[in-house]
């Protein structure tokens, strides 16, 4: 069965790389919106996208080690 290569299921397809390029910045902290953004760039092959997935990939990585930082206090004393 041939695929109509539309953008069906994506839920920033409608997108301009200029308008994602907006949304990643608008929420550099929110790794959900992220990976939702990430995801769209998987889609998409110029230098433009791919230069921009990897500052999403970064970003979610940043912000991952912000949160395991943010609570491995919390376990300082466990034993």
């Amino acid at each position: 069965m041939k695929r109509s290569g539309g953008k069906a299921g994506r839920a920033m397809g409608h997108l301009s790389i200029q308008q994602l390029e907006k949304q990643v910045a608008a929420n550099k902290a929110d790794n959900d919106e992220l990976q939702l953004a990430l995801a769209e760039l998987g889609y998409r092959r110029t230098a433009r996208a791919m230069e921009l997935k990897d500052l999403v990939l970064r970003l979610i990585d940043k912000n991952r080690r912000a949160k395991i930082a943010a609570i491995g206090p919390l376990f300082r004393n466990f034993e």
